[in-house]
């Protein structure tokens, strides 16, 4: 699991902690998420979990909350507004939509849903649901950098407070505490 304000101590405190040399990351996480990641020495194996065309899915529990203005970073990109916050997920199921001075449209989710939110939340909010947020579950195939935060921020006008990646392919987080390691079974 990865969680720090350096993802580079992070890896070099795996490295030290376990004394596996020559292991490399399978793919990413940004430094303000958290989940599985997989280390290996086979260069095959990294290669299809993060080719473009890879069929492996990569699960993500995503907590959001409406997006009120523009970032720095959105900004500097040339970026103008964001939309109002929506809970329809059509957009991310259908795909074809493209992410703000990215050239290729996204790939259609596997599954985006909302998950049920306790009783008061329901209560409370009713027809309103967009102005408070919730937390989303969200599958995907491909994996641009950032790419579960701007789909969010620029296709729902939410803003993602955590998210954390569930499983990647067969490889489930399960009960694995944040920043520990294991092994996995051929």
């Amino acid at each position: 699991t990865n969680r720090s304000s350096s993802e580079s101590s992070k890896v070099e405190n795996f490295h030290n902690e376990a004394t596996l040399s020559g292991y490399a990351t399978a793919g990413r996480l940004d430094v303000d998420s958290t989940g599985v990641l997989i280390f290996t020495k086979a260069g095959a194996v990294a290669k299809r979990i993060i080719a473009p065309d890879s069929k492996i899915e990569k699960e993500y529990i995503v907590r959001v909350e409406p997006a009120s203005q523009l970032s720095k970073r959105e900004k500097e990109m040339g970026m103008t507004n964001l939309p109002r916050p929506k809970r329809s997920l059509k957009a991310l199921l259908r795909g074809g939509k493209r992410l703000f001075g990215d050239p290729k449209p996204l790939k259609p989710l596997v599954a985006a849903e909302w998950l049920e939110e306790d009783s008061f939340y329901n209560d409370y909010v009713g027809e309103n649901r967009s102005q408070i947020g919730g937390t989303l579950r969200l599958v995907l195939q491909e994996g641009k950098k950032r790419q579960i935060r701007r789909m969010c921020r620029e296709l729902l006008g939410m803003h993602v407070s955590s998210l954390e990646r569930v499983s990647l392919g067969p490889v489930l987080l399960g009960s694995l505490p944040e920043g520990k390691w294991r092994p996995l079974k051929e």
